[in-house]
């Protein structure tokens, strides 16, 4: 729908402090654990990564296409974070170099973003930043609770939202201003393919698989149940 810009690799400038400004913030602690019968565990120590906002909203922006193939509009480019892997030797060889990543469209709440409602606008505005489009009257599916990615190492909860949208009404999104958002691209994939990539390992981004298989499940409900979109 709209290419990325083709990124060949990563060149780092300079190091910045683990401890500086950012969205993202690491804890360190010595902990210990209290039981109900007052009781106390030995001291031990964890990590964990907070986000500003805390959490993150992930949007599923849809269409029909003739005849009746659900198409899901993806967000395509680079992630620096994915690209230095190889650096770190992983466990199993990486069949790619991350140049390139498929994955849901989303975004970090802001702490101003409260309650259901404050998470519905958050991903209005995110849909309409990244993609240009925004959702149609009446076109907004619920998919249940949100899910935690990373239950060891982050307090963020990613939270979803569905909208159908139009593609021919897109507009050129404005981004947030980040270089990387402004190289991303997006990509119309049909709900199916999306399902298989993932199994394939051509897409690894847990919040399209989840997003995509609860969407399939509620727009078949509501197709059983005569409420045709």
């Amino acid at each position: 729908m709209r290419p990325p810009r083709p990124v060949r690799g990563l060149s780092i400038v300079r190091r910045l402090p683990s401890g500086g400004a950012g969205f993202l913030t690491l804890e360190r602690v010595l902990a210990r654990n209290l039981y109900r019968d007052g009781r106390r565990s030995p001291a031990y120590r964890f990590e964990v990564v907070h986000r500003r906002g805390v959490d993150a909203v992930a949007i599923l922006p849809f269409y029909f296409h003739p005849p009746g193939r659900l198409m899901i509009v993806c967000k395509v480019g680079f992630r620096p974070g994915l690209y230095t892997r190889s650096r770190l030797h992983p466990p199993v060889r990486d069949r790619r170099d991350y140049t390139s990543v498929v994955e849901a469209v989303a975004g970090s709440l802001e702490p101003g973003d409260r309650g259901e409602a404050g998470i519905s606008a958050r991903a209005r505005a995110e849909l309409l930043e990244e993609t240009g489009m925004k959702p149609l009257p009446a076109g907004t599916v619920g998919l249940g609770s949100g899910f935690f990615p990373s239950h060891g190492q982050s307090t963020e909860k990613v939270h979803l939202r569905a909208f159908r949208v139009d593609p021919l009404r897109a507009v050129a999104p404005a981004g947030d201003g980040s270089v990387n958002e402004a190289d991303a691209g997006t990509l119309a994939i049909d709900a199916e393919t999306i399902l298989v990539m993932c199994r394939l390992g051509l897409i690894e981004d847990p919040k399209l698989e989840i997003g995509v298989t609860r969407l399939m499940r509620a727009i078949g409900r509501r197709r059983t149940q005569s409420d045709h979109f």
